[in-house]
């Protein structure tokens, strides 16, 4: 046990020895606490829950944090039936205890499991939905739908009571004692079963004492009287003391509750017939109705995603003019390197620079006949220098084995002038050297076909003997 003042843990004495709390109350409001916890077990574990609910809810007046309180807690609710219940116990345990706690295996197993949490959720439904049957007198109705309920959770006490007082409502006493009995297999110290159950046995033992009373009265009720005149005994039938009348009126009356049950059985099911078809009308008629929307959702929901695939293509197009690849952007480049051209004080590497921003794929398929030729222009008018640059930067950085930036200024520099065979031949070497076999081989290959007199022909064809081609 720790002090609630400093957290230090407390010995037998009557205040903290750290921080000098009077702790002698506190301690015995925790030794209530996990008295009445321990009782709650006990009591748990012999089924009498209503005893343990009642317990743990004590036991959590004094000690509210008392995290094993609320996790048998929740069990409890969980058995009776009562998940949502359960669940909030274990939620707040969790919140007390977030490390080493069994709510949260709880929680997981509730959680996981998607059919058993729609099963809690149809249940409460059709219970609140019989709840609200019984506020308007829909006895009937209210007993489908409890049934129903326990057929999807055959534990939920309440609704087995509520069933049971329904059944004692229309003195149908012997389901609404089976009903009972149910309950007190789940939780033995349930009060309210027990007390609809004494009334159920007080109901059925009167009407049982009724019937053999009236069977003890027709035994002793004699059949005739005896009598003796001298030697002989004379025997008497014994005589009604009703008048003969009677019987009549008994005939009449048997004659009309014939007449009115012949009625009943011959034209109500005629008039259920009809009751019944007219309710099949409706359901076809509603059924027809659900299959119009139906069509409407569906249509709906194509021209829905029709409008959708006509954003996303709208989406698409203005992200192409504006992204970073896009139409605008290239434009913008193209115009900067013009004016870097024009003005004298930059030189042709910062043309080069703004031309080196448009990609290539929108050069070759989406620009435009005049963008073409202002590319090409500034491409040949800033070419011979640019090549130039780029080749002395591709050797300087092969020689300091450099191999990405080497190939990089070097396959400009071939773009820029394509008679620069040495810079053909050396981006190879650099292919080489930096262990792309595949596109050295190309490249050589390439400078053979496109120099076939040069003075690195030798040079290139005994690299290719090195490569092994």
């Amino acid at each position: 046990m720790e002090c609630y003042n400093c957290g230090c843990p407390l010995s037998e004495l009557d205040y903290c020895t750290n921080c000098g709390a009077d702790v002698k109350k506190y301690k015995k409001i925790m030794y209530t606490a996990n008295k009445l916890y321990n009782e709650g077990l006990d009591r748990a574990g012999v089924r009498d829950l209503s005893g343990a609910v009642r317990a743990l809810r004590d036991c959590l007046k004094c000690n509210k944090n008392h995290v094993d309180a609320r996790n048998l807690l929740g069990l409890i609710y969980y058995e009776t039936g009562e998940a949502v219940a359960a669940f909030a116990e274990w939620v707040i345990s969790k919140n007390i205890r977030a490390e080493k706690n069994v709510a949260e295996e709880y929680i997981n197993m509730i959680q996981s499991d998607k059919g058993r949490l729609e099963t809690i959720n149809t249940t409460l439904k059709k219970f609140n939905s019989a709840l609200d049957q019984c506020h308007q007198d829909s006895t009937d109705l209210a007993v489908i739908q409890l049934k129903k309920v326990l057929s999807l959770n055959p534990k939920f006490v309440k609704a087995h009571r509520l069933l049971a007082l329904l059944y004692m409502q229309t003195a149908e006493w012997d389901k609404a004692k089976k009903e009972l009995e149910r309950c007190r297999r789940i939780d033995v110290g349930d009060v309210d079963a027990l007390r609809y159950l004494k009334e159920c046995d007080e109901q059925l033992r009167g009407g049982e004492e009724a019937q053999s009373g009236k069977r003890r009265k027709k035994k002793e009720e004699p059949a005739a009287t005896y009598s003796w005149s001298g030697n002989e005994v004379v025997i008497q039938p014994v005589t009604s003391k009703e008048p003969l009348g009677i019987h009549v009126f008994l005939q009449i009356g048997l004659g009309i509750l014939i007449g009115i049950f012949a009625t009943y059985f011959l034209l109500m099911p005629a008039r259920e017939a009809k009751v019944r078809n007219e309710e099949n009308d409706k359901l076809i008629a509603y059924g027809e109705e659900i299959d119009s929307k139906n069509s409407e959702i569906n249509d709906l929901n194509a021209r829905i995603k029709e409008l959708e695939n006509n954003l996303n293509d709208k989406t698409g197009q203005l992200e192409a003019y504006n992204g970073a690849n896009g139409i605008l952007s290239a434009n913008d480049n193209l115009l900067a390197a013009a004016l870097a051209y024009m003005d004298e004080s930059q030189d042709d590497m910062n043309v080069e620079q703004y031309l080196s921003l448009i990609p290539g794929d929108y050069v070759e398929s989406n620009a435009s006949q005049e963008y073409l030729d202002l590319y090409h222009f500034l491409q040949g008018a800033i070419g011979t220098t640019v090549a130039g640059t780029y080749y002395e930067s591709g050797l300087e950085a092969y020689r300091q084995q450099d191999y990405a930036v080497a190939i990089a200024d070097l396959e400009k520099a071939f773009r820029y002038d394509k008679t620069n065979a040495e810079a053909l031949y050396y981006l190879g070497v650099a292919l080489l050297d930096s262990g792309d076999v595949n596109r050295a081989s190309d490249t050589f290959h390439q400078l053979l076909h496109e120099f076939p007199e040069s003075a690195l022909a030798d040079k290139t064809r005994q690299r290719l003997e090195e490569i092994g081609e």
